[in-house]
Order: structure tokens, then C-alpha cells, then sequence
């Protein structure tokens, strides 16, 4: 990274945790305020990532500004939903993407609390975790808790 003391608090937790528990490569897909996707390489570095509008921020972006819009829901469709399946094409293409400048196929972590409402609508196979954030969490107080034995009173 060009600056890794600007990288996210929860991006750190959720690599760790993904390191912990699934095989490298791999994306993690965070659809939370923001969509970020941070991608591991198969030496277990954090090599970067992006970030896009997350689905409830661009949604409210539509409908601020359309004005013949009002809400729209995005609760399970019987057809086709541009904010479900966009956002779904979104994270698959990009996956795609990354794939190619990787040159190998990855194991792909969604998580957030959007990511329920649009993973099951993405074509590539995808391992939902919703507590991804809170094992990385854990893990890295646990590793600071083992290295300061004076803080295991």
C-alpha cells in the first residue's frame, strides 16, 4: 500500500481474521456504509483493495435526487432489481477483475450488513461471514494479550 497508516481499523480486523480461516488468495468483500473489497495475495500480504458507494448510500444518493423516485425497497424482488443485481454485478465483476490481475483464482469472504441482501443474488461463489470483523478483532487483542504478560492479571 502506498500508505498503509491509512488503511481502515476494520480492514485490518476482517484480513486478519480471513487469514486466519480461509485459504489465500482471497477477497474480502465488506458491503457495510462503504463497499470496500481488500485483497490478500497467496503470500499472505495485504496488497490493496477499493472502495465503492455502499447500496444504502447510493440508493439514497437515486432517490434524493431523482425526483419522480421515492423509495425504493431492497428487499427480495419477483424480478429483476437494478440496486440488487447492479451492486451484485458490481462485486462479480470486480472479482473478475482481480482474478486476471492476479493471475489465479481467489477465495472470496463477504461480510457486512448489506452483503446478506446482495451475495445471494452474485454468480461467484462466496463464503458469507458476518462475524469477520469481530474474529479479527479478537485474534489481535488475543496476539497483544500473549506479547504484554503484565496485562494477564
Amino acid at each position: 500500500l502506498d500508505n498503509p497508516g491509512e488503511m481502515g481499523a476494520d480492514r485490518v480486523a476482517d484480513a486478519v481474521a480471513a487469514l486466519d480461516q480461509y485459504p489465500v488468495p482471497l477477497v474480502i468483500v465488506d458491503m457495510g456504509t462503504a463497499t470496500t473489497v481488500s485483497v490478500l495475495d497467496d503470500k499472505k500480504r495485504y496488497i490493496g483493495g477499493m472502495i465503492l458507494p455502499g447500496v444504502r448510500i447510493s440508493l439514497d444518493a437515486l432517490t434524493s435526487r431523482a425526483s419522480q423516485l421515492s423509495g425504493i425497497s431492497i428487499e427480495e424482488p419477483k424480478r429483476i432489481s437494478g440496486i440488487l443485481y447492479g451492486n451484485a454485478a458490481a462485486v462479480d465483476g470486480i472479482i473478475d477483475r482481480i482474478e486476471e490481475e492476479l493471475g489465479q483464482k481467489v477465495t472470496v469472504i463477504a461480510t457486512g450488513g448489506m452483503s446478506r441482501k446482495i451475495i445471494p443474488h452474485c454468480k461467484r461463489k462466496m463464503t458469507w461471514d458476518g462475524d469477520l470483523l469481530l474474529k479479527g478483532l479478537q485474534i489481535i487483542y488475543d496476539k497483544n494479550r500473549k506479547d504484554h504478560p503484565a496485562q494477564e492479571r
